[in-house]
């Protein structure tokens, strides 16, 4: 029996933002390969082109961003593809999450009403079937009495509330892929792990393949089976993430770990950040190590 087919397949991506000043590069050709049932956390600090490589997937870089390289889903190359064909595959197919809940959710209609019009428009459902499968979610992301909190609006509940919402919005119509793009940053630490617990569940539960985009070394270890390191738009180690953790191969990888206030007793332990000189990568010499 032949192996399945990857979920996802990325061959030399690049974003490259285009300004009067000139080309700003966000994502240097990067290429990677998610199997089916697979959580990858892509690790990175702010700046290291892991968010533009987590929009880019699903065709959500807006001008003057620009796209190039190949991400093939299901043999369909989704690069170049037009947008009434991508909305045919987002949602259903490959879904995200986002860091802020509030920008996801309309403010002006109820959570059940904006749930059950990801059924009635996508699915077909009546409204009454619409509304029964909104309350099924709704009590799968961990809603307590759904069906009495479906008229309430997104500011009715708290931050680790609506995320969950969003969750389960992106989940609704059983996509293989599912996104999630820093989703727990704006909450509490112990509302976070709530968050990270269900979408582990969740893509067990659903064999979902899961993208964890992420700038904490914690928070990928509770979600993820392997992981992507990236620095300046590049990709300089991956490996499964416990190897990855345990013998860091990259000078910056190791710096991460070595500035993570885990790691540190006390607070002379941590080390200086991943930019400091000794890090530089020499010219002509590829950051990637793996």
């Amino acid at each position: 029996m032949s192996a399945a087919p990857p979920a996802l397949e990325v061959t030399d991506l690049a974003v490259t933002f285009r300004t009067e000043r000139g080309d700003v590069p966000a994502v240097r050709g990067i290429s990677f390969t998610l199997e089916p049932g697979e959580s990858l956390a892509i690790l990175g600090e702010s700046g290291s082109g892991k968010s533009a490589t987590a929009h880019s997937l699903l065709g959500l870089v807006d001008p003057p961003g620009e796209v190039t390289g190949s991400v093939r889903f299901g043999g369909t190359e989704l690069v170049g593809m037009s947008e009434r064909d991508l909305n045919t595959i987002r949602g259903r197919e490959l879904s995200m999450v986002f860091q802020d809940s509030l920008d996801s959710l309309n403010p002006v209609f109820s959570i059940g009403s904006q749930l059950g019009e990801v059924f009635r428009a996508r699915a077909g459902l009546s409204r009454a079937a619409a509304a029964d499968r909104a309350v099924e979610l709704m009590a799968a992301v961990g809603i307590r009495d759904p069906r009495q909190r479906m008229n309430d609006y997104p500011h009715q509940f708290s931050g680790g509330m609506r995320q969950r919402i969003c969750i389960a919005m992106a989940i609704a119509l059983d996509p293989n892929v599912l996104i999630a793009d820093e989703p727990t940053t704006a909450l509490d630490v112990t509302i976070q792990a709530g968050i990270l617990r269900l979408l582990r569940t969740l893509q067990r539960e659903r064999d979902m393949s899961l993208i964890f985009v992420t700038h904490d070394l914690a928070v990928a270890r509770m979600v993820a089976d392997s992981v992507i390191v990236m620095r300046h738009g590049r990709i300089v180690e991956r490996g499964v993430l416990e190897d990855v953790f345990r013998n860091p191969r990259h000078p910056y990888t190791q710096a991460l770990l070595d500035a993570h206030p885990a790691r540190a007793t006390r607070w002379q332990d941590l080390r200086p950040g991943p930019e400091h000189p000794g890090l530089a990568t020499p010219a002509g010499v590829s950051d990637e190590k793996r």
